[in-house]
């Protein structure tokens, strides 16, 4: 059944926010180094031509074999399983339901295989996948930006946070958002030309594990809602954008700095009490991808790269930087 505009609107509007946890700004008694050099903008947003919303949803592995030649090491690529069935016909099923929604609500659309045009742009971009389970206990839905990510991508994430388990009743897999998502290869305009611009909001949402019982029933027996749940929070996204606020689509590159401490705590969330990762030895060089209340959301090189959370206070800038 295809939900009219009116009931995509009411169903958005009457969605209360959804708080993603509140960063603590104690900084745990650590002692206070040399402010951060100042972030350079790398990508200043640019001003957008009138007319009406226009969304990028990819369905996920959808004709991966027509990848360009950049990334024909993708091709291969072809998602998770269950039995005979492949991930890529549920993102291309959801996928589809979305963008029929966004289209009644007035919205342009933009039906993407796993080739995206070169420099997309668009006043939103979400990538439909479905995970497969890799781990024991895996459950629920993951949604992830970019590394280098505008505020308004952040918002756009948020917003999806708020809508798509009211609508699925799926729980967030809150810690299984990997490295991998986060350099999702359509985010990489860095390495390839088939990528969007780096100016338009994105996220890549991972819907939940076909290999999982409990996820499977929702996701293969009630598309509909899934589908809801992810137009809902594209349009909520879209309600409080400003295609015009170029601060809100602006990506920042900070400098890389280093750990200015001993026992620096890498954590999944910027507050105290959130899940420890990792302990970072003082003089670890770590890239700062963004800055909120205190803590630093960073990506730190060692043995492996890990992503998480750094005091500020815990971090310097490097000799003459």
């Amino acid at each position: 059944m295809l939900y009219s505009a009116l009931a995509l609107s009411v169903a958005a509007g009457i969605l209360g926010a959804t708080a993603l946890g509140r960063a603590a700004s104690r900084v745990g008694g650590l002692p206070r180094r040399a402010a951060a050099a100042p972030p350079v903008l790398a990508y200043p947003a640019t001003m957008r031509a009138p007319g009406p919303w226009r969304v990028g949803i990819q369905a996920g592995h959808w004709r991966v074999e027509e990848l360009p030649d950049e990334q024909h090491r993708l091709r291969d690529s072809t998602g998770a399983r269950y039995g005979e069935f492949r991930e890529a016909e549920l993102n291309l099923e959801v996928a589809r339901r979305v963008a029929g929604l966004l289209r009644a609500s007035g919205a342009q659309v933009d039906l993407l295989p796993a080739r995206v045009p070169a420099g997309y742009r668009a006043d939103a971009f979400v990538s439909i996948h479905a995970d497969g389970a890799a781990r024991p206990g895996a459950r629920g839905w993951k949604a992830a930006t970019p590394w280098r990510a505008s505020a308004a991508a952040r918002r756009l994430r948020e917003a999806l946070a708020g809508t798509y388990p009211r609508f699925t009743g799926l729980p967030e897999d809150r810690f299984g958002t990997t490295f991998y998502m986060r350099g999702y290869y359509a985010f990489s305009p860095h390495r390839y030309q088939h990528a969007i611009d780096p100016r338009t909001p994105a996220v890549i949402l991972e819907m939940g594990f076909i290999t999982v019982r409990e996820d499977r029933e929702v996701l293969l027996g009630n598309p509909e809602a899934t589908a809801l749940g992810i137009a809902a929070g594209i349009m909520r996204f879209l309600s409080g954008h400003d295609p015009f606020d170029r601060v809100q689509m602006a990506v920042t590159l900070y400098p890389v700095m280093r750990v200015g401490v001993r026992g620096a705590e890498l954590l999944s969330h910027p507050r105290e009490d959130a899940l420890h990762l990792a302990e970072l030895p003082e003089g670890t060089l770590v890239r700062p991808l963004h800055r909120e209340n205190g803590w630093f959301e960073v990506m730190a090189w060692g043995s492996y790269r890990r992503f998480g959370w750094l005091s500020e206070a815990a971090l310097e800038p490097l000799p003459g930087g």
